[in-house]
């Protein structure tokens, strides 16, 4: 027993090391320029024991992601599922204002879009099997909705954060709240 605690100690420390070198590099660099050498370097890994984790780079960076939407997920979990949508709006960008600095770069830099458009999808996807409020629209007009919504909500943060967040996160909420609200209502009254 003893044994199995000392390599579940080692393997946490692996990716712990792991985990710091990767979000170091994503504030540095581009996700091309981010190689599995230069990770272990930093990591102060072989390569060889990156591989036992991690299949590529993306895997690392994905796996990162789906560690923040299972954080996104317990934080919109604590809502009831018909939760009005000001409350939805509220953790969404409380949420995200309080990531660490890698994950705000990942979500408003161009180059880690691919990742972070498979992070939102997957939160949106959650926050619609928990509940639908556009259930009386067919299915294609649900996807388009559903996309203008979380789109609108990430396009908000990506500006409030190139805007250097001199806009009062209570502000950005309450007026992406009132933006969305008034949108919502004009389709849910035809």
């Amino acid at each position: 027993m003893p044994e199995t605690t000392a390599r579940d100690l080692r393997v946490q420390k692996t990716l712990a090391a792991i985990h710091s070198a990767i979000k170091a590099m994503i504030l540095e660099m581009d996700p091309a320029a981010i190689t599995v050498k230069a990770l272990a370097e930093r990591a102060q890994i072989h390569r060889k024991t990156f591989y036992l984790h991690y299949t590529c780079i993306e895997a690392l960076f994905e796996d990162l992601l789906l560690g923040l939407a299972e954080d996104y997920y317990a934080a919109i979990d604590t809502l009831p599922p018909d939760a009005p949508f000001a409350e939805v709006n509220r953790v969404f960008f409380t949420f995200m204002a309080r990531q660490e600095p890698y994950v705000e770069k990942m979500v408003c830099t161009p180059a880690y879009q691919a990742f972070t458009d498979t992070l939102f999808t997957a939160i949106r996807e959650h926050n619609r099997a928990r509940h639908n409020p556009y259930a009386a629209y067919p299915e294609d007009e649900q996807h388009l909705i559903n996309t203008y919504l979380c789109i609108g909500s990430l396009n908000l943060y990506r500006q409030w954060v190139a805007d250097g967040k001199r806009v009062p996160l209570e502000r950005l909420i309450a007026l992406s709240g009132q933006l969305f609200y008034d949108d919502i209502n004009a389709i849910r009254q035809k």
